[in-house]
């Protein structure tokens, strides 16, 4: 390879803008899905059709939806203080789009005698730097409620101020124990103290620190059932009730954001991160460069499940653009098939092997990373809304204690070399 090439790929701004491109992917980009798979979600759980006519299983409906928002009009209250208006949803965005700056989506591998991650900044706190960045998006949300000169906006944004508040610190202690449990406090050597069995995870060494951080980061992402501050049957919309256009959109977005951010963290702190239990033990020396073939052999299969089924006269009869959706991903499927072929050719050449190795730790990342975003569906239409004195209760007479309990339990097993 010559010289240029091999500069390009082992630079470290290569893979900085890189694994930012996966962010903007898995955030700005996907968000049209999650939508589309929220709602496809709740249809489901309510025995439903859901968005099904524009586009192959609705999907265009999603993007019409965006359009639309996009160039409404956008609407100030008349006595809003403008400025502060306009800069609190771009506070919630930004805020939820710079935590993705730690994130490592991939472990070391060797390029050509160096290493190298898929991972825009390598902090020594990375974590520290996620719980500092989110924890000031309550700042925008309050602002919102402040700044729109509506009383139902105001309750909903010193509702949100006060619970962010409260469970952040439940959330920031139970990361206090995963941060005993591994001994580091950067992300990439969190994962890698998950490698190896299946109990190596966070799951399993901390199981206590795992439940309460997921209930807090539920209601850090103001989702069901703790989504009072938007509670539209007792305050409208809560904190962005005076917000339209462009401006609604990004309060909109930056809760999907949010949530992607949530799940990520919850796949690197307790359940390996992209790593697969046993892999070593069951699939050698290099086990993610051998998974590889298998990797592109499962997204051929499931692209090709798909566009059979998109190209069936039943589902053509309901939708239009079938069968153009049905020939991408064929050729997606050829492209998989035909990276798994070229393994088989090139599986002895270093860096061919080694970015076949990234390619499946980033895969499984993600696979772990939907299930976690489904689970925020799953559990909107399921579980049932909380009062406001039950959210604060459950806040600082439950879950506050339980985090304090867990930092000494965990303390008291890492000393005695339990953990």
């Amino acid at each position: 390879m010559p010289e240029w090439a091999q500069s390009i790929m082992t630079s470290s701004i290569t893979w900085a803008v890189l694994a930012g491109v996966m962010a903007y992917m898995l955030t700005l980009v996907g968000i049209p899905v999650y939508t589309w798979w929220e709602r496809r979600g709740a249809a489901l759980i309510q025995r439903r059709p859901g968005p099904n006519r524009r586009g192959p299983y609705g999907l265009v409906q999603a993007i019409a939806d965006a359009v639309k928002l996009a160039v409404k009009e956008d609407v100030v209250p008349a006595g809003a203080n403008k400025w502060m208006h306009a800069i609190a949803p771009m506070i919630v965005m930004t805020v939820a789009l710079t935590t993705f700056a730690v994130i490592p989506w991939s472990g070391d591998i060797e390029l050509f005698g160096k290493t190298v991650r898929l991972q825009v900044a390598d902090l020594n706190f990375g974590i520290i730097f996620i719980l500092a960045i989110s924890s000031m998006a309550v700042y925008g949300v309050t602002l919102a409620g402040w700044s729109s000169n509506n009383k139902y906006s105001m309750l909903g944004g010193l509702r949100a101020g006060a619970q962010m508040v409260s469970y952040e610190i439940a959330l920031g202690l139970a990361v206090v124990g995963m941060v005993l449990v591994y001994g580091t406090l950067k992300l990439n050597l969190m994962v890698a103290g998950q490698e190896g069995s299946l109990f190596q995870w966070g799951l399993f060494q901390a199981p206590l620190a795992f439940l309460i951080y997921m209930v807090a980061t539920y209601a850090e992402t103001n989702r069901v059932p703790f989504d009072l501050v938007e509670a539209d049957s007792e305050i409208v919309a809560g904190f962005h009730t005076e917000y339209s256009s462009l401006r609604f959109g990004l309060f909109y977005m930056g809760e999907y954001v949010h949530m992607a951010v949530s799940a990520v963290l919850t796949v690197i702190l307790f359940f390996g991160g992209y790593h697969v239990p046993w892999a070593h033990t069951l699939f050698g020396t290099t086990p993610y460069a051998t998974l590889f073939p298998w990797v592109m052999a499962a997204l051929a299969a499931l692209c090709l499940a798909l566009a059979w089924d998109t190209s069936r006269p039943k589902r053509r009869a309901l939708t239009q653009g079938n069968m153009i959706f049905a020939a991408i991903l064929v050729a997606v499927a050829g492209g998989a098939l035909l990276l798994a072929t070229l393994y088989g050719l090139f599986y002895d050449v270093a860096w061919f092997a080694a970015l076949c190795s990234m390619v499946t730790q980033v895969a499984v990342l993600v696979v772990k990373f939907l299930f976690f975003f489904w689970l925020f569906i799953w559990v909107r239409w399921t579980v049932p809304r909380f009062r406001y004195d039950q959210l604060m209760k459950l806040g600082w007479k439950v879950m506050l204690p339980l985090a304090l309990f867990n930092i000494g339990l965990t303390s008291v097993l890492v000393l005695a070399g339990w953990l």
